[in-house]
């Protein structure tokens, strides 16, 4: 974080004293600080295109997360024909562009809860996800016993 503090406080600092330069003779210090202060606004920008794209994992991530296990429950589930009809529907209604995700989590979201009347979701904090989630028992058949 201290990194990132530094950085923001430096795209202010080296305009702000490329500026105050220009008033002064050191011909290469205006220089060394104008190109200082380009150069750190093509790095803020670099960060802030890093984030969206960390933005756009963790979006697509989620939904994706939720559209597998629910397709695994719902096939062990014999579920089949259902499974593969509402797979085809989202298919078909997923229509993404290079300008918009068209609403991917949305359509996910529709789809779970499509297949299933108990669908596991990741964004509702269910206790019975997991990222290392691999043997799904249902609630109906976990046992309950004495804590």
């Amino acid at each position: 974080m201290l990194v990132l503090e530094l950085i923001l406080l430096l795209a202010v600092a080296f305009p702000i004293a490329w500026l105050i330069a220009e008033f002064y003779d050191n011909r290469a210090a205006r220089i060394t600080l104008g190109v200082c202060a380009i150069a750190m606004s093509f790095g803020v920008a670099w960060i802030v295109g890093s984030l969206d794209r960390l933005q756009s994992n963790i979006y697509f991530s989620e939904a994706t997360k939720d559209l597998i296990q629910n397709t695994i429950i719902e096939l062990e589930n014999d579920k089949v024909d259902d499974v593969l009809t509402e797979l085809r529907v989202l298919r078909d209604d997923f229509r993404p562009t290079y300008e918009t995700r068209d609403d991917y989590d949305v359509l996910v979201d529709r789809y779970i809860h499509s297949i299933s009347d108990a669908p596991v979701e990741h964004s509702d904090g269910d206790p019975r996800w997991s990222h290392e989630m691999v043997d799904y028992t249902s609630p109906e058949t976990e046992e309950v016993g004495e804590p």
